[in-house]
C-alpha cells in the first residue's frame, strides 16, 4: 500500500447550490466559497472566513493558503473570541443564578 501526501492530493469542487462550491481533499472537506453580492468569500474546513475576493478562481485558491501565518493569527484570534464570548454570556448566567438564589427567600 502507498500513501500519497496530503499537499499533493488534488482539490476536487463541486457546485453544490447555485454560488455555493465546495472543496474536498484527499476525501475530506476542505472548505467552501459562496458567492455574496460583489464577490466570494471563501471559509476553511472549519467555517472560519479566510477572505472576500472579486474573481471565483481566487477564492477557491485562498484554501490552499490557509496555513499562511495571517490565516492561522486569523482563526487563532477567533477562537480566542468565541473563548471571552462563551465565558462572558456564562459568566452573566451565573450571576443570574446567584441573583435569583438570592432573592428567592424574599419571594
Amino acid at each position: 500500500m502507498t500513501t500519497t501526501p496530503l499537499t499533493s492530493v488534488r482539490v476536487l469542487w463541486a457546485e453544490v447550490d447555485t454560488g455555493f462550491w465546495v472543496a474536498h481533499r484527499g476525501g475530506e472537506y476542505f472548505g467552501c466559497v459562496d458567492a455574496v453580492t460583489g464577490g466570494y468569500v471563501s471559509r476553511d474546513a472549519h467555517g472560519v472566513p479566510i477572505g472576500r475576493f472579486d474573481a471565483l478562481d481566487a477564492a477557491k485558491a485562498s484554501l490552499r493558503s490557509t496555513v499562511h501565518p495571517v490565516n492561522v493569527h486569523r482563526r487563532a484570534r477567533f477562537e480566542r473570541a468565541a473563548i471571552v464570548t462563551a465565558t462572558a454570556i456564562g459568566g452573566t448566567a451565573m450571576a443570574f443564578a446567584l441573583t435569583a438564589g438570592a432573592l428567592a427567600p424574599y419571594l
